[in-house]
């Protein structure tokens, strides 16, 4: 019975043995390492289509001495722009304010003094003196004394205020787009941060650029692998190598006046996709043997 048994466990095993060996996907050496011929290949490909949207960011900055006053007249600005924008039919939805920014403005070469005289006197005199938690050190016939931490602070005051609201707006209508844009200036934008031309169907349009790459990268395998006297068996692996961009990469940074009289020209949209394919080779004297 236990010979039986033996003989059986004996039989199993070199079944098991005989299935690992002849694994047909199976290109590895004993040790784990890839044997297989492998070629990389990258390719890219471009579809242009005409867009039929547009989205502008822009902002409103003002200067005032208090900063209530600053902030009180970019809000009635950007009021003002907001109305101006629905009137031209601009949906609510479609409009989105970024950011709120209130700072103080300093002198000219100001800003900044106080951390660097704070850095030199803490050198000198150690935290504990610039806060008056000692006694200070009298000064010699030589040295003036140090200001202190409370009369920099006194010192280093703004001289004003500065109030910027920066909104982003789609226009869905493009023919309408040069009205809104003038629009928006002459209600006091006075910085454009970035423009994006889109397409409706630009999804479909970088899924036929998608499919133009794949199609260049099996192209150009077959020609390198020609080159080498091989042939491309199958594909491995496919990876989509595009990354991913700021809708506002190629925007224009407007600051203040913009030339009257000349029309924005939306153009063709360029929707790229880049893939990279590892192919396994065969070697064709090997299988003309």
């Amino acid at each position: 019975m236990l010979k039986r048994i033996a003989c059986q466990s004996c039989l199993l095993a070199a079944v098991i043995s005989a299935s690992v060996l002849s694994y047909p996907g199976s290109a590895c050496a004993a040790d784990g390492v890839d044997t297989r011929s492998k070629l990389t290949v990258q390719a890219t490909a471009d579809s242009k289509v005409a867009p039929d949207s547009v989205t502008l960011r822009f902002a409103i900055e003002s200067r005032e001495e208090k900063v209530t006053d600053a902030a009180q007249k970019t809000s009635e600005q950007i009021a003002q722009v907001v109305q101006f924008l629905k009137d031209q039919g601009i949906e609510a939805k479609d409009i989105r304010t970024e950011s709120i920014v209130l700072s103080p403005i300093y002198p000219q070469g100001q800003k900044g003094q106080y951390s660097k005289q704070r850095s030199s006197m803490q050198a000198s005199q150690g935290l504990s003196d610039l806060f008056g938690d000692s006694t200070p050190q009298r000064a010699t016939q030589t040295e003036a004394p140090q200001p202190s931490v409370r009369d920099e602070l006194q010192q280093n005051q703004p001289i004003g205020f500065s109030a910027s609201r920066q909104l982003t707006i789609m226009v869905r209508n493009i023919k309408q787009f040069e009205t809104v844009y003038t629009g928006i200036l002459e209600r006091g934008v006075n910085s454009i941060a970035g423009i994006q031309w889109l397409n409706s169907d630009q999804v479909q349009h970088r899924r036929a650029a998608r499919i133009k790459a794949i199609a260049a990268a099996r192209e150009k395998a077959n020609d390198m692998a020609g080159a080498l006297d091989a042939k491309v068996a199958r594909v491995l692996s496919v990876q989509e190598t595009s990354r991913g961009s700021d809708p506002f990469s190629n925007s224009m940074q407007l600051f203040g006046t913009e030339s009257s009289g000349n029309s924005i020209e939306a153009g063709l949209m360029t929707l790229s996709a880049s893939v990279q394919v590892v192919f396994e080779l065969s070697d064709t004297e090997f299988e003309n043997e």
